[in-house]
């Protein structure tokens, strides 16, 4: 999903209300599997692949999860989890990919093992 040609409309978070349903379930979706990876041991955050995906349809949409999880600057890792789904109805990602809606929320597993949200200025490379 990784586009180096990519423009971001917003902060293209689940922290935000989104507006309507479908964004909506998507983020429920997408923080559900975000809270599962945070409930996970810190050696098994550490065995995580760099990159993983996973399609499925929700609201009758083909949305793609992404979780990425590399080295970060002062801390062991970040795990983020991305969603997408094509859309032209106000979209918030515009890439060589597609366009549509990017949302990406994220932790920091940081070397003495503590978790804690990842800063929205460190989330920016995967948005």
């Amino acid at each position: 999903m990784g586009s180096v040609l990519r423009i971001a409309l917003g902060r293209c978070t689940c922290t935000e209300a989104q507006s309507d349903a479908t964004r909506q379930a998507v983020c429920r979706e997408m923080m559900s599997r975000l809270d599962q990876l945070r409930a996970t041991p810190t050696s098994e955050l550490e065995k995580l692949p760099a990159y993983s995906e996973t399609r499925e349809v929700i609201a009758d949409r083909k949305v793609t999860f992404e979780t990425i999880a590399e080295p970060f600057p002062e801390a062991k890792i970040i795990v983020v989890m991305r969603a997408f789904f094509r859309s032209w109805s106000r979209p918030t990602w515009i890439s060589l990919h597609g366009v549509g809606h990017m949302f990406a929320d994220g932790f920091i597993v940081r070397r003495d093992g503590s978790v804690e949200d990842a800063p929205d200025e460190g989330m920016w490379d995967f948005r």
